[in-house]
């Protein structure tokens, strides 16, 4: 599975944070709506890149960082 150029933007903010960011702050650095940027961290999820630790935050995983470095 490839990951969309609006998913690399998505991660490289959530890289940015370093920490667990919630989809309310993401959607809003990203300029998304909040269920949008949801869907996009679930493809994100799903290809091992974040990780969610609640239903509304998530973190970037080892993955994600090599992708977006």
């Amino acid at each position: 599975m490839s990951i969309m150029a609006t998913e690399l933007e998505v991660l490289e903010i959530i890289r940015q944070k370093n920490s667990l960011i919630s989809m309310k702050e993401l959607s809003s650095k990203a300029g998304l709506e909040i269920g949008y940027t949801y869907m996009l961290c679930k493809s994100l999820e799903k290809q091992d890149c974040v990780g969610f630790l609640t239903r509304s935050s998530c973190r970037i995983t080892a993955k994600g960082k090599s992708i977006v470095s």
